[in-house]
């Protein structure tokens, strides 16, 4: 029984704080740019893809491929915003049909570049080896993981409550218009908010690639995921997006260790969710705010 509960706690805990840098610029674009970004699937398969492309068309070694793809990640995602969003806030449904046509062709385009027996891999292991915690026997590759995630989502918190920039983009998640009159360049707000919430997905996908399974439709899991914790979070809210990452983590591990059966883990967190929205509709925290 007591071994039970350390798995649990243990894979809960490396588990909650991964898909705590997955979920979370998927939360924060929720939160301040009011929209639900279905584009946001393509982000996992380009960081990958985008990273092998640099490598394999062109030769790069793995950094530059990096460099190279964080790049072309921030033009897409400029692209989106400039060309798709910006110009079809008054049109949801067309804004929102784009963004997930978005994700459907960076998918499609992987997919037919790089089918799955391409076999992509990206050495970007930081840890080889693995730990061993009692009875517990985890990758050092995914325990520095999570302790990276922990330590980028605390970064993004102090951002956002410590900087000018971050108590501006709060203001503006609560309310456009008072923003705009107490002369907040919102344009430069919005645009700073697509760029920075690629960086956690980046950094999630990098340190995984190594670990998980990877192929060009996989985004699609990962932004359930995704959209599972922004939700029983409350959509914006960091503090909820925390709870709701770790809640989710030790469901996903009570399907593995004690009910035994993993093909359920995205079930049971849907049921979870389901759950504490029927008693609680806005999620654990207020949607109203960023922290």
């Amino acid at each position: 029984m007591l071994d039970t509960v350390f798995f649990i706690l243990i894979f809960g805990f490396v588990m909650g704080a991964i898909y705590l840098l997955i979920a979370l610029g998927f939360s924060l674009i929720c939160g301040v740019l009011r929209i639900f970004h279905l584009g946001y699937a393509y982000l996992f398969p380009l960081t990958v893809y985008g990273t092998w492309f640099f490598m394999r068309e062109f030769g790069f070694g793995l950094v530059p491929a990096i460099i190279g793809m964080v790049l072309l990640q921030f033009a897409v995602s400029l692209f989106i915003y400039k060309v798709m969003i910006k110009t079809t806030l008054d049109d949801e449904m067309t804004m929102l049909g784009g963004l997930l046509l978005v994700s459907l062709i960076v998918g499609e385009l992987a997919s037919w570049r790089y089918p799955i027996q391409e076999g992509v891999y990206l050495d970007t292991t930081l840890m080889d080896g693995i730990y061993t915690f009692g009875p517990a026997v985890i990758s050092k590759q995914l325990v520095f993981s999570a302790i990276i995630a922990l330590v980028m989502t605390g970064l993004f918190a102090l951002f956002f409550v410590k900087t000018k920039t971050g108590l501006a983009i709060r203001a503006l998640s609560q309310d456009i218009l008072s923003s705009q009159v107490v002369g907040l360049n919102v344009e430069k707000l919005y645009t700073i908010v697509m760029l920075i919430v690629l960086l956690p997905v980046i950094v999630a996908m990098l340190l995984v690639a190594p670990v998980w399974a990877v192929d060009p439709m996989s985004g699609w899991g990962y932004m359930t995921t995704a959209i599972l914790i922004a939700v029983l979070g409350g959509l914006g809210n960091i503090r909820g997006t925390i709870i709701a990452s770790f809640l989710i983590g030790i469901t996903h591990a009570i399907m593995c260790f004690v009910v035994g059966e993993p093909r359920f883990m995205n079930v049971s967190a849907m049921v979870l969710v389901m759950a504490i929205l029927i008693v609680r509709p806005q999620g654990i925290m207020r949607s109203e705010s960023i922290w």
